[in-house]
């Protein structure tokens, strides 16, 4: 009788390995060894790149500069408005102080004037428009 032995069972196991290399750079022009492998397979390309990356560079340095002058200018012209509005408000108040006073001073020649030609209670109510202008400037404008 034949005798059983066990087999030998053969296994091939592979081990493949694989590597990626990344490269990073940042900034508009490669590093030297990326530019001498650009240059290998389009020669002159390389020049290219950086020839490329210096007008990129001006040309963002002169929108930087007008937008800088642009923000100069609005700045400029507000400063103006602003300067034309604060004349312009005080204008306006010496118009109104001067117009009030006039008022007053009209108001007082009247009341003194139907004062002494015997109208005592129209010369009282003619005379509180001035009296009750001038508390409302003086007094009221405090608590504001």
């Amino acid at each position: 009788m034949a005798k059983n032995t066990p087999q030998k069972r053969q296994t091939n196991h592979q081990v493949v390995a694989a590597t990626q290399t990344v490269t990073h750079y940042q900034g508009a022009v490669p590093p030297p060894e990326i530019l001498r492998g650009i240059d290998e397979i389009v020669p002159g390309a390389a020049a290219r790149l950086i020839a490329l990356a210096e007008q990129e560079s001006n040309h963002r340095r002169s929108l930087e500069v007008k937008a800088i002058e642009a923000n100069i200018a609005a700045q400029v012209a507000q400063a103006q408005i602003n300067e034309r509005q604060t004349k312009a408000v005080f204008r306006s108040d010496m118009i109104g102080q001067i117009a009030g006073f006039l008022v007053c001073l009209c108001c007082i020649g009247a009341a003194v004037y139907l004062g002494l030609n015997g109208h005592d209670w129209l010369a009282g109510g003619i005379a509180a428009i001035p009296t009750a202008a001038l508390i409302k400037a003086f007094v009221l404008t405090k608590n504001k």
